[in-house]
């Protein structure tokens, strides 16, 4: 099997190379084999101590990074249920076991999704990781419903321009922020207004219920939005931005996060 793969931990993106003859993988029990369409990757996962590592703390170099994948179903593990052979599925894969930049992946059942037959793999790719980031932030932590008012910092970055679409979707009134070059872009994504952080005081947000930070440094720091509300949600991450990746959440087709997730 080919794939991308890691083994100097100190060797960074420029450590990446192309695997032709990395083991076959078979599906185990409660696993099911997906041929890779479209996967995610983030340069932070060389970071992570699941990239090499695994669950008992062993070395498992050479590794395959990627969690988030797009694909289809071709092989099913025993135990396996509410999946068969053939359709499209989205979601992502185990922070200690090979990942997704390989030309098959190992997924366990619960971590995949129905891919609508609207969605290509390449969108569907970008959401898994960021979408559940957002997702988590928003309504799990910060407990976001309708008609309550959220500062969204980065609104256009990976994480951000989802959380913007989900927030829009649930009827809350969203005030984005970034660079004046986003501004645009945040518009078109649903926010309600747009402050230019490098130009324009954070006072003119005015009150909110839920602020979310996915800029992180002293953007906390700064004095100006109010919080009706103590739950403050930080939340920082980086991934590929989705375009309409908020479809794919509100259909209530999002994988499950895993309970070791860097991100929630």
């Amino acid at each position: 099997m080919r794939a991308i793969t890691v083994r100097a931990r100190d060797a960074g993106i420029a450590g990446l190379s192309l695997t032709d003859d990395m083991p076959c993988l078979h599906a185990a029990e409660n696993d099911v084999i997906v041929r890779v369409h479209a996967a995610g990757f983030t340069p932070g996962e060389l970071e992570w101590p699941g990239t090499w590592t695994d669950r008992a703390g062993r070395d498992r170099t050479p590794s395959v990074p990627g969690h988030d994948l797009s694909g289809t179903v071709v092989e099913l593990g025993y135990g396996t249920t509410g999946l068969s052979v053939g359709p499209r599925v989205f979601g992502l894969t185990d922070w200690t076991r090979n990942g997704t930049l390989a030309e098959f992946a190992a997924v366990e059942t619960r971590n995949l999704a129905p891919l609508p037959a609207d969605i290509d793999h390449t969108m569907a790719a970008a959401v898994p990781v960021s979408g559940l980031t957002a997702w988590q932030g928003l309504f799990d932590h910060g407990r976001l419903t309708t008609g309550q008012t959220v500062l969204i910092h980065g609104a256009v970055g990976s994480v951000g321009s989802i959380a913007v679409q989900l927030a829009h979707e649930v009827g809350a009134r969203v005030i984005g922020t970034g660079r004046a070059c986003a501004r645009d872009r945040a518009l078109a994504l649903g926010v309600d207004a747009f402050l230019d952080l490098e130009s324009e005081k954070l006072e003119r947000a005015g009150e909110v219920d839920v602020v979310f930070d996915v800029i992180g440094g002293d953007t906390l720091g700064r004095p100006g939005a109010h919080r009706r509300h103590p739950r403050h949600h930080r939340h920082a991450a980086q991934g590929p931005a989705p375009a309409r990746a908020g479809r794919l959440l509100r259909r209530r087709t999002r994988p499950r996060g895993s309970p070791n997730s860097p991100h929630g």
